[in-house]
């Protein structure tokens, strides 16, 4: 699905503050994730990811959002969702 996008420049970026090494790429292999994943589960990376916890009463991984190109939250929501991955790709006129 994101790789359709990927030519009008939309960048999908996940980010694992919560898994061991082993258990994130076990999971990403078995998934066939195509997309890169920042994995940091340091204080400093918790600390960081806190930030965009823009759903408090969600705030469980997996997160999904979608930022605009001004940096702002088009939409988030808790794990994967196909129609709302749209309609929030359409938000931002792609």
């Amino acid at each position: 699905m994101y790789e359709k996008y990927h030519d009008k420049g939309v960048v999908v970026l996940g980010v694992n503050v919560a898994d061991s090494r082993k258990i994130a790429l076990d999971y990403l292999k078995e998934r066939h994730v195509t997309f890169p994943i920042i994995l940091d589960t340091s204080p400093a990376g918790m600390k960081a990811m806190n930030q965009y916890l823009a759903l408090p009463d969600l705030g469980a991984d997996p997160m999904t959002y979608v930022i605009g190109r001004d940096g702002k939250i088009v939409d988030g929501w808790f794990g994967y969702d196909s129609d709302r991955t749209k309609a929030a790709v359409r938000k931002l006129g792609l």
